[in-house]
């Protein structure tokens, strides 16, 4: 198994419902061995970090203040590449190409054209990797791009990366010396942007998928248990493992 896939395999298991089942499971094993002292402790534990990601208060702080670290793109700011980089998709061409990608893809790719409008000398990158599909993520972005009526021309694929590292490494021929925007979703952004510049490159942020948004009206679901705010904890928790992952690498 190569870093890639272990990182992946290691990530699923440390995601919060895995961890809460296996408090919940171990709980019952502790009952059923009359280790009550134990079950008590490991059933507290799951109930409680299920209380915590379920309702709206802790993943809506945590992730917003991820989200916010960067504002939007400023379109005044004239860049001759924008980079949009890699989310997922399923090959299935029984449905039309908005179908096939992800809500990150598309939101991803959507917010490329919006700042395309404002350089009209711009070219688009797409990234992303194959994974376990018949095209890339990045080809799959490019389709979608010229299904939105943006020439082929102004396109570039660059589909080998398997992660953000990756497509740092890859992009940095293309994008050296120039600034660029980096269209990514916003709870991906500093991760992102640490890895670009890395590379020695010079990306301005773009981020998009907001998934805390502050409402004028306030939200009358906020205190209610919702399987939206275990998604957006989930969110939080990965870019939270990936910038620490990051970090303990940069220490060798």
């Amino acid at each position: 198994m190569d870093l890639f896939l272990f990182k992946k395999f290691i990530g699923v298991f440390l995601m919060p419902l895995p961890v809460i089942l296996i408090c919940l499971i171990t709980a019952l094993i502790c009952l059923w061995r009359k280790k009550y002292a134990r079950a008590n402790l490991f059933m507290i534990v799951g109930i409680v970090s299920f209380i915590l990601v379920s309702f709206a208060p802790v993943p809506n702080t945590l992730l917003h203040s991820l989200e916010r670290q960067y504002p939007q793109y400023d379109l005044s700011k004239k860049v001759n590449f924008i980079v949009v980089l890699g989310c997922s998709h399923i090959n299935d061409r029984a449905v039309p190409i908005t179908s096939q990608l992800s809500p990150c893809s598309l939101i991803r790719a959507t917010e490329a054209i919006r700042i395309l409008q404002y350089n009209p000398r711009a070219k688009i990158l797409t990234s992303g990797n194959v994974g376990k599909q018949t095209f890339s993520n990045a080809y799959m972005n490019a389709q979608f791009l010229i299904a939105m009526g943006i020439p082929e021309s102004r396109i570039i694929e660059v589909p080998l990366s398997k992660d953000t590292e990756e497509e740092a490494a890859n992009l940095r021929d293309t994008l050296q010396n120039n600034q660029f925007a980096l269209v990514t979703s916003a709870s991906h952004m500093k991760r992102a942007m640490h890895l670009f510049q890395q590379q020695g490159l010079i990306p301005i942020a773009a981020p998009t998928e907001h998934l805390v948004r502050d409402s004028e009206d306030g939200d009358s679901g906020y205190l209610l248990p919702n399987s939206k705010n275990i998604y957006k904890f989930e969110r939080w928790w990965y870019e939270w493992m990936g910038n620490t992952w990051v970090k303990i690498k940069s220490w060798f």
